[in-house]
Order: C-alpha cells, then sequence, then structure tokens
C-alpha cells in the first residue's frame, strides 16, 4: 500500500485535520483583524499631542510645484498644516472641506493651508491634486511628521498669527469648525 503524498492526503487523515484546523485558526485570526481594523479611529484613545501650545516647528522647504514654503512668512496670519496621504481614505474624504476653507481663507485674507505628505510618492500626490483640486503648497519633507509627532493620517495642525499651535485634530476636518475656531479667537 503506497502512502498519499503530502498534497494529497485522504479524506479524514491526521494531515488532512491539522490542515483544516490551520485554516480554520488563520481564517479567525483574520476576522478578528478585520473587526479590529473596521472599528476604525473613533475607538482609539488618542493622546494629546504635545507641540498644543508651544511654538510650531519649522515648516519649510521646497514644494512638489517646484515653489518653496517658509511657514515664517505667513506670521499674521492662521495656518492649518494638514499631514495626508492619497491612499488614506479619511485624507481623500477631507480634501473638499481644505478646499471650502481655502477658499474663505483667500477670501479674507486671514490664514492659509499648507499639506505634508506622508509616505506617499511625489506623482502619486501631484496625480491627486490635479484631479481633486487644491492650489496651497505642499511639501514632502519626512522629517515633518516626525516633528509634529503624527500618529495617524489625516492629522490636522492649526498655527495661530503668532505662531503658536493652538489646536490639533486628530482625523478628518471639517471647513465649519475651522473658519468659526479663527473666527472665535
Amino acid at each position: 500500500m503506497t502512502e498519499p503524498s503530502p498534497g494529497n492526503e485522504a479524506p479524514g487523515s491526521r494531515r488532512s485535520h491539522r490542515a483544516r484546523w490551520t485554516a480554520l485558526a488563520l481564517g479567525a485570526v483574520l476576522v478578528a483583524l478585520i473587526a479590529v481594523l473596521a472599528a476604525g479611529p473613533g475607538d482609539r484613545q488618542v493622546q494629546p499631542n504635545q507641540l498644543l501650545g508651544q511654538r510650531v516647528p519649522p515648516v519649510s522647504g521646497p514644494t512638489l510645484d517646484g515653489g518653496s514654503y517658509d511657514i515664517d512668512d505667513a506670521r499674521g496670519r492662521w495656518v492649518v498644516v494638514n499631514f495626508f496621504a492619497t491612499w488614506c481614505a479619511g485624507c481623500i474624504r477631507e480634501q473638499p472641506e481644505l478646499l471650502a476653507f481655502d477658499q474663505w481663507a483667500r477670501d479674507t485674507g486671514r490664514a492659509e493651508v499648507v499639506a505634508v505628505v506622508f509616505n506617499d510618492p511625489a506623482e502619486s500626490v501631484q496625480a491627486f491634486f490635479a484631479e481633486n483640486g487644491g492650489g496651497w503648497p505642499v511639501l514632502d519633507e519626512p522629517s515633518l511628521p516626525i516633528k509634529f509627532q503624527v500618529s495617524q493620517i489625516p492629522e490636522t495642525f492649526v498655527v495661530s498669527p503668532s505662531g503658536q499651535v493652538v489646536e490639533h485634530i486628530p482625523g478628518e476636518i471639517k471647513a465649519d469648525d475651522l473658519i468659526a475656531l479663527i473666527e472665535a479667537s
């Protein structure tokens, strides 16, 4: 009598049962992982960012459109520093809100937006802005997420006209909330 090869175990054999139980265990782990990820950021505890109340770290460098940006040139205006990536679903959903806020900021002259790329190729970011709009500076400076202690994206920081970080918004922003914050100050 010949033994079945490892890939052709007889039904009911010890190897066949072990393979089935292993597959079921892996499936259960995968389902649990999906459930944890599906819970989303709303279920996670977010620690207060240590930059709140502090002077904004230097935000400067070349922009993806070939220009340059330096947050110090914005003194006297509010600055919304938005960390994003094109692969981030929340970042895609908040783009219309950033467009609305940017329009208000341009109309009033009270604020500006600067975006910081989070682990995304420049080509993808340029294509995203070409398709979805947004005329604000976009920096691809890998040290900035570290300086700002970014832990999830989208993540937004509001900087006062004096250069102090006054608000940290983990998750998606709303234009009306940003406008209300600025108008209340």
